[in-house]
């Protein structure tokens, strides 16, 4: 057996400085020996770590060493993700958002993010959103009047609450474009902010401002599937293949009883579905209405006048609006900038109240220090005695 922790004599063979910690597999520390198939296996205690996301604010500054408060953080972190008590994930967004930085330590800081979250890693963002609209439909199809349930499978592997084994495994992906990456960032955040003098002659309220919004995402869906449908019409043999990825939801929704019912009459249940209140409930849908609706207020209340000084401040909105959207409902807390945090944590965006999701960044910087000290008493002795077993 290959022996991580070398414990001591062996109980079975004899032999000396051969027995110890040979991997983790769930609940379970499988001990054995280097030169005899002598081994026992541990049962470990169940555990429910706190699923914390680290934006790229925070991983930078901890990853350059430039002010102690968050090489200080992160290193607290660390400890408490090696006594498996908090978990940090990583995103597409992180990689994304790595490939923008213009330096040599470019890929020592995606080394650093993905060390940090020890291999765990949120599902792509499509894949999330997919699986909450399929959801919302199949709520809209039964006339489910319960509360729209977050399903964590939906955005992370079921054994995030697994012990963390000795190792894991790296996959690497195909390499993206930065520059054009770069580029498309850089003309959303400009089209963005030529919208800002039409938000600041504009009378809607925040929450019509909010149907809006919601209003046109599911116009989005729409449209970006007729378009590939389109194409696919006129004999287009890639159109399928070459379509953004969201043109696949309303394709995934047709799917629904297409053995019995014909086109036309799934279709207009879908278009039902994306004007009803289940729909908005989705919460990506509902949080992303929500940041974009209090952007909009900030700006009709007079911020961001200097169009290269909001360029420069909102120039991560997009990603960040993003991922909060995404993965807030399946966070216990989430560090992010103050320029988000002020947006996020107004009341009528609801991220706190209806997912419980604790929100921090520099703004509340002694509030996240109180949440790791909470974390940290929060081991039970069981655990402790536990984690001197697996790190002996």
């Amino acid at each position: 057996m290959l022996v991580t922790r070398i414990i001591g004599k062996c109980p079975g063979c004899g032999a000396k400085e051969s027995f110890g910690n040979v991997s983790i597999s769930n609940d379970i520390l499988l001990q054995g020996c280097l030169h005899c198939k002598y081994s026992v296996q541990w049962p470990l205690p169940p555990l429910s770590k706190a699923i914390l996301y680290l934006d790229q604010f925070f991983l930078s500054h901890a990853f350059r060493r430039n002010l102690s408060q968050f090489v200080n953080a992160a290193e607290r972190i660390g400890r408490l993700a090696h006594d498996q008590v908090v978990v940090c994930p990583y995103s597409r967004t992180h990689e994304t958002e790595t490939l923008q930085w213009r330096d040599p330590q470019q890929n020592s800081l995606w080394e650093f993010i993905k060390r940090t979250s020890r291999g765990h890693e949120f599902y792509p963002e499509y894949r999330v959103k997919h699986a909450q609209i399929i959801r919302g439909f199949e709520r809209f199809l039964k006339r489910d009047g319960t509360e729209f349930q977050v399903e964590l499978g939906d955005a992370l592997k079921t054994d995030i609450n697994d012990w963390d084994d000795y190792f894991w495994i790296d996959v690497s992906r195909m390499p993206q474009d930065a520059e054009a990456v770069r580029k498309s960032k850089q003309e959303a955040v400009s089209g963005l902010i030529n919208l800002f003098q039409v938000w600041r002659n504009s009378t809607t309220t925040f929450e019509e401002h909010r149907s809006i919004e919601m209003a046109e995402c599911a116009n989005i869906y729409l449209q970006l599937y007729f378009d590939m449908s389109k194409r696919a019409a006129s004999g287009d043999l890639m159109a399928r293949l070459y379509a953004p990825i969201d043109s696949q939801v309303v394709e995934s929704l047709l799917a629904w009883n297409c053995n019995e019912m014909d086109f036309s009459f799934r279709l207009k249940h879908i278009m039902a579905y994306f004007q009803s209140t289940y729909f908005r409930q989705v919460p990506q849908v509902w949080i992303e209405a929500g940041l974009f609706a209090g952007l909009k207020e900030r700006v009709e209340r007079g911020q961001y006048q200097n169009p290269e000084k909001a360029k420069k401040r909102l120039r991560g909105l997009f990603y960040d609006i993003q991922f909060i959207s995404l993965y807030a409902p399946y966070c216990h807390a989430m560090f992010i900038d103050s320029t988000m945090f002020e947006i996020a944590t107004d009341k009528r965006v609801g991220i706190a109240d209806r997912f419980g999701t604790r929100l921090f960044s520099r703004s509340n910087w002694r509030e996240f220090i109180e949440y790791l000290d909470f974390l940290e008493n929060s081991k039970t002795e069981e655990l402790e005695l536990s984690l001197k077993l697996v790190h002996p």
